[in-house]
């Protein structure tokens, strides 16, 4: 762990802040889509609100919610590993996940096994913080995990969006302090 700092304080929020300056924030979310399996959703933006990137991963698994949630959290780690990025502030609406990745207490069932390799991935950023949001504070993740068609496969934006999602990212910006 060395000198990794992981900062854990609790924000409740009903809309999306940004992250402080020089700080990336990484929204997760997942979608249980009965039959069609799971959808998990990653946004990541830079301290003004601009969305750097987003994603979606669309798998034929049906993994309970729990465990969705952490896959779409390690998909966004990945992801955010991978763009280069460092000093994360990860963001959930699955308060469990959150408990668990903060208290480093990892169940010895298959939620407990994800969380571990959740935290696992985080290890490698040098700052991480995890806030708990609720989904008003999530609605663009929420968004790309329920996004359709269903393709399973893993999809990219950059400097573009799906339409359904833009109003999200309007929203989000509109809540922005001025």
């Amino acid at each position: 762990m060395g000198n990794r700092a992981v900062c854990t304080q609790r924000r409740d929020k009903t809309v999306w802040t940004p992250p402080g300056s020089g700080q990336w924030k990484l929204n997760v979310d997942a979608a249980v889509m009965g039959e069609a399996g799971c959808g998990m959703g990653i946004v990541i933006r830079n301290h003004t609100g601009g969305v750097e990137r987003m994603g979606v991963q669309q798998v034929r698994e049906r993994w309970d919610p729990d465990i969705a949630e952490a896959m779409a959290a390690g998909f966004g780690l990945r992801t955010a590993l991978q763009m280069g990025l460092d000093n994360m502030v990860l963001e959930s609406d699955c308060l469990a996940l959150i408990i668990m990745l903060k208290s480093k207490s990892f169940p010895t069932n298959y939620f407990g096994r994800m969380g571990k390799v959740v935290s696992d991935l985080a290890s490698n950023f040098s700052c991480i913080r995890f806030n708990f949001t609720r989904r008003e504070g999530n609605y663009v993740a929420h968004e790309l995990a329920h996004l359709l068609p269903i393709d399973y496969s893993t999809r990219y934006w950059v400097g573009t969006y799906p339409e359904r999602i833009e109003p999200f990212v309007e929203l989000d910006a509109l809540a922005l302090p001025s």
